[in-house]
């Protein structure tokens, strides 16, 4: 008998694997690790006789706001931890070109915008590389201006004309003769978020994805079979639908939009060079303005109505009501300026909830009474308070719930910004929070660990026994507050775990901002 030789078991194994990646290969066509290029999409669609048009992308950062400020009168109260990703596409040969609009996100090139009228027949596609890991990514679309006036018969309108912020929620284009549109950014529809992606596609960051933006299904199906024809699994593509209620065309009367990426909170941490940084400077994203050669039967998305956002849940946070207010005296009380009133009213005031009646502030809410949105979104609750300035010694102590301590958040973001220009322009994140507020500090106070204590002044040298290191100075240069400015606070909470959105805010407790006064003045 002649004796077989073994196989060494290093070959075997590897046999294995190359079968199994073969195999592999073949059930998971374009799953995340490779995807089309842009010639090859191309002349696919063109094979079906598409026209198509080539854009780009940029990010708008605090250093444009001077530019967007000059053109629109707002920086948008953009959220410094997660600088705008802006879509640039190029206009069509047909559309209308509105000067006013121009450079609302920082120059361009020629023939190009971040704003931009829809086609009936068209669609836009984002494609490519998704960021490196981080708490969040978001893609969204928005109603950016509309030819109309706003309304003031309401109760939204009369609370925040009540609160001296009319300018910054009710306004016209600027630039324009005729003072004919509004600018809105209202949001549109639900985001693709990181969460989003992951439960449909299996996975997110660093994977290839695909994203159609269109008013019409019958795009949307006939740009899907063409990512079919080059092997795009189903699972790796969303939709975002515009709704039937917006005002389609390319005319100088229709309705004008903007989409926008959120990148937040990278695990890499985002110094200039990291792969992060790269992405966000220079993403690995393609897109695509497409629409079809031949008129075809339009079929329109359902319209965007006031109960459309996906229902929001969250931990009831009311059991911790009477330690928020016991936490604000002893606040009071370690400054040797204790309140007078039993829940701090004369030194305290709450957070407004901007996205729970009267403030409304959700897409087709805004959009009922031509409101401008801020570029909201369901994936956060806001919250805010102004008029606060730094000039005089004033030290101001926000007190609230953590939402990742209370099961209402993934993130969260804590931030001053710049009332004149309208600007995010600092930030401090949720996790420089954890730990402010303990015991030995604010004795007497039960559930501790639910809560923060944060402390914004111009400068905090010197008070480091009173804040325990958790103060954020102020600087007083023209993109932050610079003398004479007031600011506002604001608070995000973003993404509650085991959920594709931000928390239902009515669940949650306002924060409370205690005005002090620095023992040095």
């Amino acid at each position: 008998m002649v004796a077989r030789r073994q196989v060494p078991l290093f070959f075997q194994i590897l046999v294995l694997l190359l079968v199994w990646g073969i195999i592999s290969a073949c059930n998971h066509k374009n799953t995340g690790n490779a995807g089309i290029g842009v010639d090859q999409f191309t002349a696919e669609l063109k094979k079906d006789g598409f026209e198509i048009a080539q854009g780009y992308f940029q990010l708008w950062k605090i250093e444009d706001c001077p530019k967007s400020f000059e053109v629109m009168g707002t920086c948008y109260f953009n959220n410094p931890t997660a600088p705008y990703v802006m879509p640039v596409v190029p206009y069509w040969p047909n559309e209308y070109i509105d000067p006013a609009t121009k450079n609302a996100f920082g120059e361009t090139k020629e023939g190009y915008s971040t704003s931009f009228r829809f086609d009936p027949n068209e669609a836009i596609v984002i494609f490519g590389y998704l960021p490196p890991k981080a708490v969040y990514f978001g893609l969204q679309s928005y109603l950016f201006t509309r030819k109309d006036t706003y309304k003031t018969d309401n109760d939204t309108y009369h609370l925040i004309n009540q609160i001296g912020a009319k300018d910054v929620f009710f306004h016209k284009v600027p630039g324009r003769p005729t003072q004919d549109r509004i600018l809105t950014f209202d949001s549109l529809s639900d985001s693709n978020n990181n969460v989003v992606i992951e439960r449909q596609s299996g996975g997110s960051f660093g994977q290839f994805r695909y994203f159609i933006i269109t008013p019409d299904r019958s795009m949307d199906r006939q740009v899907r079979q063409v990512l079919r024809n080059l092997s795009v699994a189903d699972q790796d593509i969303f939709t975002e639908g515009i709704p039937a209620n917006m005002r389609i065309g390319l005319g100088e009367d229709a309705d004008d939009f903007v989409s926008g990426i959120r990148y937040s909170l990278p695990e890499d941490g985002g110094e200039k060079g990291m792969p992060s940084d790269i992405w966000r400077n220079n993403p690995s994203l393609s897109i695509l303005r497409i629409r079809a050669s031949q008129p075809h039967s339009l079929q329109p998305y359902p319209a965007w109505e006031d109960d459309s956002p996906e229902p929001r849940k969250a931990v009831s946070e009311e059991y911790l009501k009477e330690d928020l207010n016991r936490l604000v005296q002893k606040v009071s009380q370690a400054w040797g300026q204790p309140c007078a009133d039993p829940n701090c009213t004369d030194k305290a005031a709450s957070f407004i909830d901007t996205q729970s009646s009267p403030f409304n502030l959700v897409g087709p809410l805004c959009d009922n009474i031509g409101m401008d949105c801020l570029a909201d979104t369901q994936d956060a609750s806001y919250q805010f308070r102004g008029g606060y300035g730094f000039d005089n010694g004033e030290v101001y102590a926000v007190v609230g719930t953590l939402g990742t301590a209370t099961g209402n958040a993934t993130y969260v973001s804590l931030g001053v910004n710049n009332f004149r220009l309208r600007l995010g322009a600092e930030n401090v994140d949720g996790a420089k929070l954890v730990g402010s507020a303990k015991p030995e500090w604010y004795p007497g106070v039960d559930n501790l660990d639910k809560f923060y204590v944060y402390y914004f002044t111009r400068n905090c040298d010197g008070l480091e026994k009173l804040t325990h290191g958790f103060c954020l100075s102020v600087e007083d240069t023209e993109l932050v507050i610079p003398p004479g400015v007031k600011a506002t606070l604001v608070e995000r909470d973003y993404m509650v775990p085991e959920t594709q959105r931000g928390p239902d805010s009515k669940l949650t407790l306002p924060s409370m901002a205690l005005k002090l006064q620095s023992p040095a003045q």
